[in-house]
């Protein structure tokens, strides 16, 4: 009940907080201009403390940016009016809260002074290339323009142009920048044109491949008076080296694609074998080990130790190992209840073992070894069980997970050994155990529209000595688009709507002017609508219906007049 009436508490205080937000606001600088028939590009000063999105407008004008957060500078590029008639449309930029209004009228194009000597020439606009691809690095590329009118360019936010404008023939630089945040990949196109004739470059950005790293050979075998062997290193990426001992030294320890490299390695003044590893590391993080063995000094070698076998009361205590070497020695030690007064040595010596108390109702043991060179000794120990009752303790008790469920690390306090039990969509990564632990395991994706309640258990041969509750949230699904209506001018065109979504989709039309690219996909995307030219007098209306997998659907409806 407590807990109950905390939550009650937080989501109070979660509304009242949300509810005293301040509205977001937008305005342009300026309420109405007026341009002439030839048209051009008008620079727009729009100011907001939020986000905001610019409503679709007429086809002969084009806005750019459509959408952003906070002041921003808009460029209006404004095709030419070949009509005896001014005309006039409004760009409107939109938040959550409000809406401001800008007003562009342009004038009428000049009256046709009648039939010339010469027809008027055919207008054409063409680029070379149509498409181009490149890494997450971005890059620049060069566009020919083959044309006889008057042009802007209109490219995506990370898409810039030498030029935004022009006429005739050109040569134009666009620029790709460099993928940020985890972004795998993107694509959309470039405009060249006007109303009258326009063509597109198509730009697809990927994420680079991760350059591998291979070594040959992976193993060299050194004598023991020493001496100097080559590794080759094959990548295309950049790469270093790295070692951790003194007795080796490389010739380089960085470079940039294939490399010879020099590995020189020392005399071996002990009686054992030594070894060690070399890490060669490229930029992207791949990594590939040089193993490297040295033969042992040629004198005889010899190992001892006494006693090999230990008990130790619950309480704990203290014992003597006595050490019989000739040359460098070593403990391996993997025990937190057991400590040696030194870990390493060379010649004969006497090492203090000592064994904390043991806080477990069960007996326990452990082995651990003394090695020099090829020798070594295993020693034995023995605990008797100590007398506290035992335990065990989550830390959380309660856990609440999201509908993406994924990995999650709890702490578990206990004085005895145990195992673990889960429901079936929770997989446990640590599964038994003894004494205190972080436990990891993974929570699935809830593909339910309900939430769903878990456990997991703690138990001692048999007993349940702990369950920790594993609430999960129900799934959620998006399914949403830009626009719900759109308004278009007789000679139609392309249009772009913004689907943001988590299921697969597919998109349908009850007219058949109308069309989409894609027609269909997963996730969120960018979709192409082309809306034919009217070619009667009369006005028309269709609808664009999308349709989603969690049974979800939205309808655009569409006029051209």
């Amino acid at each position: 009940m407590k807990q109950l009436k905390y939550f009650m508490f937080v989501a109070a205080m979660a509304l009242a907080i949300v509810g005293c937000k301040k509205p977001v606001e937008v305005s342009f600088d300026k309420a109405s201009q007026t341009m002439e028939a030839q048209g051009g590009t008008i620079e727009l000063a729009l100011k907001s403390n939020g986000e905001w999105n610019i409503a679709p407008t007429e086809d002969w004008v084009v806005v750019s940016p459509m959408s952003g957060k906070g002041d921003a500078t808009l460029t209006l590029s404004v095709g030419t009016n070949t009509v005896e008639e001014a005309r006039t449309t409004e760009i409107k930029a939109t938040t959550k809260d409000n809406t401001a209004t800008f007003t562009l009228t342009q004038n009428a194009a000049a009256p046709d002074p009648g039939p010339g000597p010469d027809p008027e020439p055919e207008y054409y606009l063409t680029v070379t290339p149509k498409e181009y691809e490149c890494g997450s690095s971005g890059g620049e590329f060069t566009v020919e323009v083959l044309s006889n009118i008057n042009w802007i360019v209109t490219t995506p936010q990370w898409i810039t142009c030498s030029q935004t404008e022009g006429s005739n023939n050109a040569t134009l630089t666009l620029t790709v920048h460099p993928m940020e945040g985890d972004i795998v990949s993107r694509e959309d196109s470039v405009f060249i044109g006007n109303l009258v004739a326009f063509d597109r470059i198509h730009v697809v950005q990927t994420m680079d491949p991760v350059l591998g790293i291979d070594l040959t050979p992976k193993n060299l075998q050194f004598v023991n008076t020493g001496e100097t062997k080559t590794v080759t290193v094959a990548t295309e990426d950049a790469w270093t080296a790295a070692v951790e001992v003194g007795w080796v030294t490389l010739s380089q320890t960085e470079g940039q694609g294939e490399a010879e490299v020099s590995v020189t390695v020392g005399e071996n003044p002990v009686y054992v074998d030594r070894q060690t590893t070399v890490v060669f590391t490229t930029a992207g993080g791949i990594q590939a080990i040089l193993a490297i063995r040295q033969d042992a000094s040629v004198d005889p070698h010899f190992l001892g130790a006494y006693p090999l076998d230990f008990q130790f009361e619950k309480n704990g205590g203290q014992q003597e190992i006595s050490i019989n070497c000739d040359t460098y020695w070593e403990f391996e030690l993997s025990c937190d209840w057991l400590s040696l007064s030194q870990m390493s040595g060379t010649g004969n010596a006497t090492v203090v073992l000592t064994a904390d108390a043991n806080p477990f109702t069960e007996a326990r043991t452990v082995e651990f070894y003394i090695k020099s060179g090829e020798l070594h000794e295993q020693f034995n120990v023995y605990q008797a069980p100590g007398d506290v009752p035992i335990f065990a303790d989550f830390e959380p008790d309660t856990l609440f997970v999201s509908a993406d469920g994924g990995i999650q690390h709890v702490q578990l306090t206990s004085n005895t050994n145990w195992q673990l039990q889960a429901s079936d969509w929770i997989l446990l990564l640590t599964s038994s155990g003894q004494g205190d632990a972080n436990i990891d395991f993974v929570v699935d994706l809830n593909s339910e529209y309900e939430g769903r309640v878990g456990y997991v258990s703690v138990i001692h041969n048999g007993q349940e000595l702990a369950t920790m509750v594993v609430v999960q949230e129900a799934k959620v699904d998006i399914f949403e688009t830009d626009i719900t209506y759109l308004e278009v001018r007789p000679e139609g065109g392309e249009y772009a709507i913004q689907l943001t979504a988590n299921q697969s989709w597919t998109v349908n039309f009850d007219v058949s002017w109308m069309r989409c690219e894609p027609m269909s996909g997963y996730g969120s995307k960018t979709l192409i609508l082309t809306v034919e030219p009217l070619l009667s007098t009369h006005p028309r209306s269709g609808h664009m219906k999308l349709s989603g997998s969690a049974e979800m659907m939205i309808l655009i409806t569409v006029d051209q007049q």
